[in-house]
């Protein structure tokens, strides 16, 4: 497939050796960085384009990747979407409800197809656990819950590498950036939740706007009670996930921040818990991780299949991580039916 990259940074080199790797080509790219750009066109050997030449473009590509930073992304959206040509948007979609607002009215308008780029939901270990609790045999949720920390961007006050993340004009803050893996992932194992109460705090003295840990404790719609606790501040990673159910439980764990290590688990009619152990690593091959979405995606682009992370889920996890912020703020529980 022919792709075009708006936004040509790290995870964009990922995303491009992904199309790569499963026969495709990266016709053009675009980045408001010249030296960037000139750098990815050099590596994938595709067009360089100004912002004005982005959308005569945008015919020519099977599909779109967008990874700009998500303050910036509304009129690419539209340049894609009213050729009818699909979208890849990295998440988050936005960082204010009032442009998930105008997303969806885009992909409505023009009847765009999007995928959300939650590429954690599509590695294998994740599909592992999930295939385990969606077949039933772990049986209703009790307590589900995600735990992921390690050194994140502003890491003892440093900024590791000029970002948009840590840019005050840019930066959108770890709850909205990156907790959207954690909604996204607890959503996909038990359902929507009833109630939020979350605490968010930033280690960064010169960027206090900016969060850098999450806690929250949420009410499952369906019963039981799922919880997060991540951080951005710590000087060892670790991930653990964990579905506990009423039939059987179900864990993965990782030894850094994201790595994706193995899923144990064991029901009641299990003399033993089994594991199986995955070489599944987002520190040291995210070119692998990003791989697994791409080819979901053109599956579902070449079979006419309904995709796993559409918009609504990108809109959906926005709103959740501008409640948590909410409850954060003003010491409450949110009731989610009200607001979702």
């Amino acid at each position: 497939m022919n792709v075009l990259m708006i936004g040509a940074g790290d995870i964009a080199k990922s995303h491009g050796r992904a199309v790569v790797k499963l026969g495709g080509k990266v016709i053009a790219a675009f980045d408001v960085n010249e030296a960037g750009l000139k750098r990815y066109a050099d590596e994938f050997g595709c067009e360089m384009l100004t912002y004005d030449q982005i959308e005569e473009n945008v015919p020519r590509a099977d599909y779109v990747v967008l990874s700009t930073p998500p303050t910036k992304r509304l009129d690419y959206v539209e340049m894609v979407l009213k050729h009818h040509v699909p979208l890849y948007m990295e998440k988050p979609i936005g960082t204010s409800l009032e442009d998930a607002a105008k997303l969806k009215e885009m992909e409505q308008k023009y009847d765009g197809k999007i995928i959300v780029g939650f590429a954690h939901f599509y590695r294998p270990a994740f599909q592992k656990m999930l295939e385990l609790v969606e077949s039933g045999e772990l049986g209703d949720p009790i307590n589900v819950f995600d735990n992921r920390v390690g050194p994140g961007y502003g890491f003892r006050g440093t900024y590791f590498q000029p970002s948009w993340r840590t840019d005050p004009k840019l930066a959108c803050g770890f709850t909205i950036e990156s907790i959207s893996h954690e909604w996204n992932l607890l959503t996909a194992l038990c359902g929507e939740f009833e109630t939020m109460s979350a605490n968010v705090w930033c280690t960064i003295d010169n960027l206090p706007t900016y969060d850098t840990n999450f806690s929250g404790t949420m009410k499952i719609k369906k019963g039981g009670i799922a919880t997060i606790n991540a951080s951005w501040s710590a000087d060892l990673g670790g991930n653990f996930k964990g579905y506990i159910g009423t039939k059987g439980s179900c864990f993965l764990r990782g030894s850094d921040m994201f790595e994706f290590d193995e899923v144990t688990w064991k029901t009641s009619d299990m003399a033993q818990a089994e594991t199986l152990h995955f070489n599944d690593s987002y520190k040291y091959n995210q070119d692998g991780v990003i791989f697994n979405i791409h080819k979901y995606f053109q599956d579902c682009l070449k079979n006419n299949k309904p995709i796993r992370t559409p918009l609504d889920e990108g809109i959906k996890v926005l709103k959740l991580s501008t409640l948590a912020l909410e409850s954060s703020r003003e010491h409450k529980e949110i009731i989610l039916d009200e607001r979702m």
